[in-house]
């Protein structure tokens, strides 16, 4: 298992620029970092790169497609035909997977009561946790994730 997440680390780091451009990290900020919701984001990113993000970008769609590819794809589609580009692709990537973030962050501290201690004694609702972490694990090129 460990073999085959490494795997899928490497081939995701060193595959091209595009997904160089998305490789993930985890910037901690002292005052705010709860290590706890970085992992679980970086987690479910990785996910949504490989089976949602990455499909769609190379206009490649699985024979099976999973509901964030078609999601995603409907997206597009209703804002820009399929003359989409890369950064379409971002926006609404992000627009969406940050809406699954938000409801599945909320699930995961509502059941694990040190991790929202650890929220309350940081932030204020969900929409500040949000507006938090959204920018250190965007899908847009930024001055900070360009690289």
């Amino acid at each position: 298992m460990r073999f085959l997440l490494l795997i899928q680390l490497i081939l995701l780091l060193s595959c091209s620029s595009v997904e160089k451009r998305e490789a993930l990290r985890a910037d901690h900020d002292t005052d705010m970092n709860i290590p706890a919701i970085d992992d679980f984001i970086i987690s479910l990113k990785k996910e949504y790169i490989e089976r949602c993000y990455m499909p769609i970008l190379k206009r490649i769609p699985s024979n099976a497609p999973r509901p964030c590819e078609n999601d995603l794809l409907q997206l597009l589609e209703r804002r820009y035909s399929m003359d989409y580009t890369q950064e379409h692709v971002d926006m609404a990537a992000d627009e969406l997977f940050f809406t699954d973030i938000k409801d599945r962050l909320q699930k995961k501290i509502k059941t694990e009561p040190s991790l929202r201690n650890a929220v309350r004694k940081r932030f204020r609702n969900m929409d500040e946790i949000i507006a938090y972490y959204k920018p250190k694990y965007t899908f847009r090129k930024t001055e900070k994730n360009n690289g």
